[in-house]
């Protein structure tokens, strides 16, 4: 078994160094593809990476009235909590709120315009699922010292509904892309072999089974695939790096994805559809020229 794959990549390294311009073209074109594949993987996971972003950052502010008491409010902090689905509960007090807004607009002269505090005790809520965000108002609503409530429902749901849209377009363009890639690789593949038809017909001839003739091309086809990955996967790397680099010095807390381990797992899957296309346009080629043959 050894001996036999020995045989068969000497073989495949031979014809790869016998037909150096077209492995050249099918590698260009294999890593080519790969490298717009990556792209719209990179880009889609700052889709979701922003939408997510987006999502924590909605919450529901819940106004009190007037007559509210100290004691109401801590046992609305407590009963809002236990509300499933918050995640952190903050109060915000009208008068630290009323200065906060004073500064922000330090040009309006707002104490000779008015002079009492206009602005309500309210509490601040974040919640764990922003889908959950309308539902939660709507049961804040329902005690007795709230005044008002005021929530980000309709953004949560076009958040949600773009998320969805998002989801599913990214899962249609990863299958077309995919496809588009095997195909491009199928016929850039079959280029090389139709290159070497009379040698296979003579194998054929002389009594060679369809495996033997088979083998040499998918391992050509892996290491076409393997090179080809690899180049894309360098490219991308240091192309994602310096990109990251100039939008972050434009805009420094945009929430672009970081995690290394997300970008190892897109990278790794660049790789392994690489090869594995590699391999299954090869068989594919190989497979239709020796059905012509007979």
């Amino acid at each position: 078994m050894i001996r036999d794959f020995l045989f068969f990549t000497t073989e495949a390294l031979i014809s790869i160094r016998r037909s150096g311009i077209m492995m050249f073209i099918s590698i260009a074109t294999i890593t080519v593809s790969l490298i717009v594949f990556g792209i719209f993987l990179l880009l889609s996971a700052n889709i979701s990476n922003l939408t997510t972003y987006f999502a924590a950052k909605l919450e529901i502010r819940a106004y009190l009235k007037d007559s509210t008491r100290p004691d109401e409010i801590l046992d609305l902090k407590t009963r809002f909590e236990a509300i499933p689905s918050v995640r952190k509960v903050e109060f915000i007090d009208k008068n630290t709120a009323w200065e906060e807004f004073k500064k922000n607009y330090p040009k309006i002269e707002l104490n000779t315009l008015i002079s009492d505090n206009p602005l309500p005790n309210a509490f601040r809520i974040i919640l764990s699922d922003s889908a959950k965000l309308t539902t939660v108002a709507n049961h804040l609503k329902g005690f007795e010292s709230v005044e008002d409530v005021g929530d980000m429902g309709a953004i949560a749901d076009r958040i949600t509904a773009f998320s969805e849209y998002t989801r599913i377009a990214g899962i249609i363009l990863v299958s077309l892309l995919t496809f588009a890639t095997l195909l491009i690789i199928v016929n850039t593949i079959r280029l090389t072999v139709i290159a070497r038809q009379d040698e296979i017909t003579i194998m054929q001839l002389v009594g060679a089974t369809t495996s033997f003739i088979r083998w040499p091309f998918i391992i050509e086809g892996l290491i076409i695939g393997v090179i080809g990955s690899v180049f894309s996967i360098v490219f991308l790397i240091f192309g994602y790096s310096f990109f990251v680099m100039r939008f972050q010095e434009k805009i420094p807390f945009f929430p672009l994805v970081y995690s290394h381990f997300t970008l190892n797992i897109i990278y790794l899957g660049i790789f392994i559809v690489g090869t594995t296309l590699g391999v299954l346009g090869a068989y594919l080629s190989v497979s239709r020229t020796i059905k012509s043959n007979y």
